[in-house]
């Protein structure tokens, strides 16, 4: 008897392996599928219809940007207030060229925020050269001024019965501040609209967008925005678009050079070698990272756990978020992919890979519901062959609902900014607790030289 439990133990290990690799195997097709084409002059000169990827302009410039990426990055469209400039100038002082008198915070921490947050940008919406900070929870979006080490709230907008999913602050235009792109859903629908600060309060600038947002740092045009469809069959299904903005109205310019199957949320572009080629780093349906080469070839996909979040976006009417649903619905369910972000922090043309990493003791067993019990961001580096990390914030106790990278007024220094959400309540948001927490970066990076940056119990 017992020999024959060993072999059907033996067996069903075994069947496990195989289905764990056609898993595998399938998610990469998925993911993979086929590249609607290198984007302009990131690969091999190739031979495109009109209106592939955009104007025949643009893949001019991009061409031409990563012949000469050194000089293409001082005249991008975001200006010097861009996270790459701002992280070069951070990086060219040296710790040894900061001035003694001084000694900036290693973290700033606010007061605990009544919202279940959902998402956080920054930027100087007001035109008075200092960053503001903006959050989202569900139902509005929330502007603040940051001023002497404190938030003061300056006006706030209802999306009325729309579902807020993702913000990004952005200046994609040339002309004007930089603008508020918020990804909402109408019951199944999907809603974006866009938000200026105008005589002292949000207005709406553009509704009624049939596109998710989501803007990322390109490597040498700075910030861009993307939009993408909600599909037929996946929720993510159809090309990812680069958006123009008009003023009032969001126009395509044509696809995105990256894999059909990878969705708007989820992915950063960066020369992670330094050899001025990009790679993408993506957060796959199973929450792993993983690389891909322009040609759509998958050169990694990793073994531990990234991004993750409890945020659904809904096929139709409103969220079912109980364990107790029969799991026939479990195929309608797809959770939103979290910011990932790619930038050169120490000016030495190798970027980085910035993710968030959560934990969980019920990681991955309830079909229905996400329970992060502890996050951090962290700083990884590819060495062509595997991740590795470099730094990494704190580990807080609660959910990462987002982050970015960017300056504060009065906190020297360029910042991760990270939107923690300590409680969360999604019957009633505002008995979620949510804080803005913003870390040096220098400081970061410096104690994970030191090695204090490794994941707990590695």
């Amino acid at each position: 008897m017992r020999v024959s439990r060993t072999v059907v133990t033996l067996l069903a290990l075994t069947v496990a392996l195989f289905a764990w690799g056609i898993l595998q195997a399938s998610e990469d097709r998925t993911e993979t599928g086929t590249f609607s084409r290198p984007w302009g002059g990131l690969g091999p000169p190739v031979s495109l219809p009109a209106g592939t990827f955009g104007e025949s302009s643009d893949r001019a410039d991009m061409s031409a940007s990563w012949a000469s990426l050194d000089t293409i990055e001082q005249d991008r469209r975001a200006g010097d207030s861009s996270p790459q400039i701002l992280a070069q100038r951070s990086a060219s002082t040296g710790p040894g060229s900061r001035p003694k008198e001084l000694r900036p915070e290693t973290v700033w921490k606010s007061d605990d925020i009544d919202m279940l947050g959902v998402g956080i940008g920054v930027g100087d919406l007001d035109g008075d050269g200092k960053n503001d900070i903006v959050v989202a929870d569900p139902s509005k979006v929330y502007l603040y001024r940051f001023s002497e080490g404190k938030l003061h709230l300056i006006n706030d907008y209802s999306a009325g019965a729309l579902e807020i999913k993702a913000i990004d602050v952005a200046k994609i235009r040339k002309q004007g501040p930089p603008r508020i792109y918020v990804s909402a859903q109408n019951r199944g629908s999907v809603s974006s609209f866009v938000l200026d600060y105008r005589d002292g309060k949000l207005t709406p600038a553009i509704q009624e967008i049939p596109y998710f947002l989501r803007v990322i740092v390109y490597p040498t045009q700075g910030p861009i925005l993307l939009g993408q469809r909600k599909g037929l069959r996946r929720m993510y299904e159809g090309p990812v678009y680069r958006l123009t903005d008009k003023g009032d109205a969001l126009e395509t310019a044509g696809r995105f050079g990256v894999p059909l199957k990878i969705p708007v949320f989820g992915f950063a572009i960066g020369d992670l070698m330094g050899n001025r080629k990009p790679l993408i780093a993506v957060y796959d349906r199973n929450e792993h990272l993983r690389i891909y080469e322009p040609s759509g070839k998958r050169l990694y996909i990793s073994k531990e756990y990234y991004g993750e979040s409890d945020i659904v976006l809904r096929w139709a009417g409103p969220e079912r978020r109980t364990a107790l649903v029969d799991s026939s619905d479990d195929a309608e369910l797809t959770f939103f992919r979290p910011r990932i972000m790619s930038l050169d922090l120490d000016g030495n043309g190798t970027y980085e890979i910035l993710v968030l990493a959560h934990f969980s003791k019920t990681r991955r067993l309830l079909s229905r519901t996400k329970m992060l019990e502890e996050g951090q961001v962290e700083g990884l580096v590819w060495n062509g062959d595997t991740l590795e990390q470099r730094w990494s914030t704190p580990k807080i106790q609660g959910m990462i609902a987002d982050f970015t990278v960017d300056s504060l007024p009065g906190l020297e220094g360029l910042r991760v900014i990270t939107l923690v959400r300590k409680k969360t309540d999604w019957l009633t948001f505002l008995r979620s607790k949510s804080q803005i927490r913003a870390y040096d970066v220098r400081s970061l990076m410096e104690e994970g030289i030191r090695g204090g940056s490794r994941r707990e119990g590695e």
